[in-house]
């Protein structure tokens, strides 16, 4: 048995870094290893103006052990300084969870998290779902002023020169579909032999359909979303616009959204859209209730300006239900156009309702799409595919620790 330290991100409860963490941290445990999140917390920095934040630093906080869903961690309290030099506070306040742990692997969004991997000059696989650059052009595509400051001046520089380093000093980096793979390969040609795809493995024991060759459900039709509804980078402003131009048609139609309550600005811009009352906010939803909702569904959207990956697309696919997604970066990776659904523009609501109504209006189009979803997940991106990859991976870098 061997202890493995999980550089990652604060964990929460939902969203795609933490679903991978999951997987990799439960793969290590069947391999009987111990594995430890090690991640920079920020739940600690003052709301309040400098005056806060310097009281804060002369208290010289200290890293604290924690526990999330049974996974041993230590948390790094998030100093008030630039971001570029906050990735590098775990080497300095948990050098030991470096030296101690034998296997090290990186589980995140972009690869700063593996920065102190990279500087101490350790062994290291890194699990990415895209490039730091490409996130805050979905930001500020979305309106975000933060990302567009940061996307530029010496931050921006010392941010990307952090990401190259962590790539291209990376024993292994798996990179979350193809897209994302050769975005990393363009963008840094040192790493290129050293890149691997690694998608998010969907259990299709679980999220499978159950009538493969129709919809699913006897209840009045329905669109489906599923995500963080209130973060910009959804867009589902432009989700609903697209959802007002196929009612038009489809009167009976209806959208569901399920994940994090809508904040008042999200419910205002359904209102906009003239869509407000036939709107659905479920919330969260248990697996089982969202595996009947993907199978229900005559069809899952996508309006994002920006995705590493989209695991909501890899389960509606699993369970057999096509979906119309912007040619936001991840979704690429796994949507086959015309085969398991359809790519539109980004922030093109006539393009999205038109590929809705398109799809509506054919059921032997739709039975061939399901049909087609439900195979491809199976042979691509189901949970003994990408666990044998990331398998391989562990002992490629870690032979004396993982069998073939």
């Amino acid at each position: 048995m061997a202890d493995a330290c999980i550089h990652t991100l604060e964990p929460m409860e939902h969203g795609g870094v933490m679903a991978k963490v999951r997987v990799a941290a439960e793969l290590l445990r069947r391999c009987g290893h111990s594995p430890r999140l090690l991640y920079t917390a920020t739940d600690q920095v003052p709301a309040g103006g400098w005056g806060a934040k310097m009281r804060y630093f002369g208290q010289h906080p200290r890293p604290y052990r924690t526990e999330f869903e049974g996974y041993a961690g230590l948390a790094i309290p998030h100093w008030p300084l630039p971001i570029w030099a906050t990735y590098a506070l775990p080497m300095f306040f948990a050098r030991n969870a470096h030296s101690n742990c034998a296997l090290q692997v990186v589980v995140s969004g972009a690869a700063h998290c593996g920065l102190p991997a990279a500087l101490l000059g350790v062994r290291f696989i890194a699990w990415v779902s895209t490039l730091y650059a490409d996130e805050l052009a979905g930001r500020a595509l979305a309106g975000d002023k933060w990302a567009v400051k940061m996307g530029s001046g010496m931050s921006a520089r010392l941010l990307r020169w952090e990401e190259k380093l962590v790539l291209e000093r990376a024993s292994l980096v798996l990179a979350n579909g193809g897209y994302i793979a050769d975005r990393i390969r363009n963008s840094f040609p040192a790493a290129n032999d050293r890149v691997r795809v690694a998608i998010y493995p969907v259990d299709t024991d679980v999220f499978h359909s159950s009538v493969p060759d129709g919809r699913q459900s006897d209840s009045d039709p329905y669109l489906l979303f599923t995500g963080r509804i209130n973060d910009p980078r959804k867009n589902v402003n432009m989700l609903f616009k697209a959802f007002a131009r196929a009612r038009k048609q489809r009167p009976n139609l209806r959208l569901i959204l399920t994940g994090d309550q809508p904040w008042e600005n999200v419910r205002a811009m359904a209102a906009a859209a003239g869509v407000a009352a036939e709107v659905d906010f479920v919330g969260r939803q248990t697996e089982t209730e969202l595996v009947r909702l993907y199978q229900g569904a005559e069809l899952f959207l996508l309006s994002s300006n920006q995705e590493g990956l989209g695991i909501s697309v890899l389960e509606a696919m699993a369970c057999g239900t096509p979906v119309v997604a912007t040619r936001c970066g991840g979704p690429e990776s796994v949507l086959v156009d015309g085969e398991t659904g359809f790519m539109v523009p980004l922030n093109d609501d006539t393009a999205m309702a038109e590929r809705i109504l398109q799809l509506l209006s054919d059921p032997p189009l739709m039975a061939t799409l399901r049909k087609n979803c439900v195979r491809l997940a199976r042979e691509t991106f189901s949970r003994a595919v990408v666990e044998k990859i990331l398998l391989g991976a562990f002992h490629d870098v870690y032979p004396e620790h993982f069998s073939r």
